[in-house]
């Protein structure tokens, strides 16, 4: 049987070993319900032509019995129908009813070994049949309308409910054959069969999404699938999928996880999930224990403002104001005073409650103030502050004539990031100084002080870091007279800066392939003078990047998708992203790596890189299995060095089953691959886990 194929039927239960057809049994009580699987693509179709019999056999009896007629699958035209209704049908009717492109002969093949394009091995089954052949059998484990169209799936209703049975399922041509290597399931009618209830199944609540986990081992021989619920009351449920959904890793120690995520469609309410499995006889079974949960709250997102300070004879009133949905968050507030930024008070000793929007003071200051209102949190504790304050709000008193807005602002810098700032002195008698402001884009709410305190002179120095993001910047600066008055902000002065910063890289999400193609995901470059981005792929460590795309950033809205339809299965891929900017200058990132899905027969296993150290000696000594029965050429080694590239150190003959490397340096971290040569079939390479060399102590 093919490897991929093996470990799917394996995964959900059936134990498929060398058999033509395995069969799994499900006991009613009053009934038996029989589902199997031919075990290839060649044995599936063989049942268009040859149909099955069910056969049975008491506890005693030799002769096998037929029980049902000859089952045979739908016909390509009611295939056709049912495709259009239902996608699952696709996979089974193009094993059932090849297409002219899959039957057409095929380009010939490369025969060098190391071509990244051999697909498959001549004679033996490509890797696109094994997972059509895997998927047929997935699509009839989720979909029983599917698995009867195909028919693999049949009902004994006429059973003795105290007695013993053996059953198995054979091709109808194989009636009268004296051996038929099928399977044989033992079945005893006392023993109703039980679905298992989940125990395990557990879930975390974040700000925007809830994440579960389970383990699968229980239930295996049970499901084929699962299916998460969600409630708002805890009684009524709603499933959040249309279809059962299935456990996928790509990494050997997740095998036993599975991982679901749900995004919140509100942020303000409490949550109920639970979840079932479902089976392959087409139904779900028992629920698991109810998670509750409700999202977590990010206090920071409480928009707070003082609207207003009423200023009276003896008294002065600060007005606010906060979303009413946020006081259930709310324990209630300070308010914070200050005359000149250095000494900071609280008006109140005690909270104000979360539904009041104002607060009287029963005095009146002779001076200017600056007022701001602070939410406490109802998780505040002293271990943990939960606070938000609003802008200060300046509430100015008597003379409420503001200076004249400065003129003649000018704006210089170097090439070492010195600016030099001048402009034109106010003439009004009670000016107190200035203020200079910065903004890196222009904006209106943008800027922020250069200057912490009131600036008496009409000249600054300020210094502008290089390797930032922006290259330019905007100055502005106004007068504030000895009441604390200010003038309208200049107009103002833009800077280019000298650029030599690279753009901000781009973030890449997750790979995900969720069928054959990888979905390749990002956030894009924060940066303003964007030019073009290239996107590549490497196949392995030792593959050769490839150009996919290159994206005109100058367009008001860039790309965050990308789909590749190139077939990798059982490859290691990774993407790169470079970004540049208009000046040149550019920035590079990766994904993640993933194992794309299928497999590749392998060729060698249990590959152990070991550092040995010694007064006489200090190297790395690789040892590995050969897992193969065909024969393998040669071997290569790679080696990456700390961050570097790997590079291809040695050319090994076939017997030699290890490489020692003498050439390690102090302080280093080594990482090796070693990809076996066979001209009979494509070996994967295998990758040691990093070695630390850190003076005389070592580590993996």
């Amino acid at each position: 049987m093919f490897f991929v194929a093996a470990v799917f039927l394996a995964g959900n239960g059936w134990a498929a070993g060398n058999k033509d057809i395995t069969v799994l049994t499900f006991n009613h009580g009053d009934s038996v319900s029989l589902r199997w699987a031919p075990g290839s693509e060649e044995l599936f179709h063989r049942s268009v032509k040859s149909g099955y019999l069910v056969q049975r056999k008491a506890a005693g009896e030799s002769a096998w019995h037929n029980i049902s007629p000859v089952l045979k699958p739908a016909s390509n035209d009611r295939f056709a129908v049912m495709e259009a209704i239902n996608p699952d049908a696709a996979a089974v009717k193009e094993i059932l009813y090849p297409s002219q492109d899959r039957t057409a002969a095929d380009e010939p093949a490369s025969t060098d070994p190391l071509d990244p394009k051999l697909e498959s091995i001549p004679g033996e089954t490509s890797i696109e049949d094994a997972l059509l052949y895997m998927m047929a059998l997935f699509s009839c484990d989720i979909s029983k309308p599917v698995a009867e169209a195909a028919a693999l799936i049949y009902v004994d209703t006429k059973v003795d409910k105290f007695a013993k049975y053996q059953y198995r399922v054979i091709f109808a041509d194989d009636e009268n054959a004296k051996r038929t290597n099928v399977a044989v399931a033992d079945v005893d009618m006392s023993k109703k069969t039980i679905l298992p209830t989940p125990a395990d199944f557990e879930g975390f609540f974040e700000e925007k999404f809830a994440h579960f986990e389970w383990s699968v081992s229980p239930f295996i021989g049970y499901y084929s699938a699962y299916n998460v619920e969600r409630s708002t009351d805890g009684v009524h449920f709603t499933p959040l999928r249309s279809r059962p959904f299935v456990q996928a890793y790509t990494k050997d120690e997740m095998s036993d996880l599975a991982v679901f995520r749900d995004t919140f469609p509100s942020e303000d309410e409490t949550y109920y999930y639970r979840m079932a499995g479902y089976s392959p006889f087409g139904f779900y079974g028992p629920y698991s224990k109810v998670v509750k949960g409700e999202p977590k709250f990010n206090f920071q997102k409480i928009d707070l403002k003082v609207d207003t300070v009423i200023i009276g004879k003896k008294a002065e009133e600060i007005q606010w104001s906060v979303d009413k949905k946020f006081e259930k968050r709310i324990k209630g507030f300070k308010i914070s005073r200050t005359q000149d930024y250095k000494k900071f008070s609280y008006e109140n000793t005690e909270l104000i409650p979360a539904n009041k929007r104002k607060f009287k003071l029963n005095k009146r200051y002779d001076r200017a103030q600056y007022y701001a209102v602070i939410a406490v949190g109802m998780k505040d504790t002293p271990m943990k502050r939960e606070e938000k304050q609003s802008s200060y709000y300046y509430a100015f008193r008597a003379d409420t004539i503001p200076p004249a807005t400065p003129t003649g602002l000018k704006a210089v810098m170097d090439s070492s990031g010195v600016v030099s700032i001048s402009w034109n002195p106010n003439t009004e008698p009670d000016l107190l100084g200035y203020q200079l402001y910065i903004s890196n884009s222009g904006n209106e709410m943008d800027y922020y002080n250069v200057t912490d305190t009131i600036y008496p002179h009409t000249s600054y120095t300020d210094t502008l870091p290089l390797n930032t993001l922006t290259n330019v910047a905007y100055y502005r600066v106004n007068a504030i007279d000895k009441n604390y008055n200010r003038s309208i902000w200049s107009d103002a002065v833009k800077l280019t800066k000298i650029d030599t910063i690279p753009p901000a890289p781009v973030v890449f999400k997750f790979l995900q392939q969720p069928k054959e193609n990888i979905i390749v995901e990002w956030v894009n470059s924060p940066s303003l003078d964007l030019d073009h981005m290239e996107l590549y792929r490497q196949i392995d460590d030792t593959g050769q990047m490839v150009l996919l795309q290159t994206y005109d950033l100058k367009k008001k809205k860039a790309p965050t998708k990308f789909e590749d339809k190139q077939e990798m299965p059982g490859q290691y891929v990774q993407y790169f992203m470079a970004v540049y900017d208009e000046a040149g200058n550019f920035s590079y990132a990766h994904s993640d790596k993933m194992l794309a899905k299928g497999d590749r027969p392998g060729c060698i296993g249990n590959l152990k890189a070991t550092l040995i150290i010694t007064d006489e000696k200090k190297e790395v000594r690789l040892e590995w299995d050969i897992t193969s029965k065909d024969p393998i050429d040669r071997y290569i080694i790679y080696r990456k060095k700390d961050d570097g590239k790997m590079l291809d150190i040695a050319l090994l003959k076939p017997n030699q089953l290890y490489f020692v490397d003498p050439k390690i340096a102090i302080g280093s971290t080594y990482k090796y691959i070693v990809r076996p040569i066979s001209t009979e079939k494509v070996c994967p390479a295998v990758y040691s886990e990093p070695i630390y060399f850190e003076g005389n102590n070592t580590h993996k």
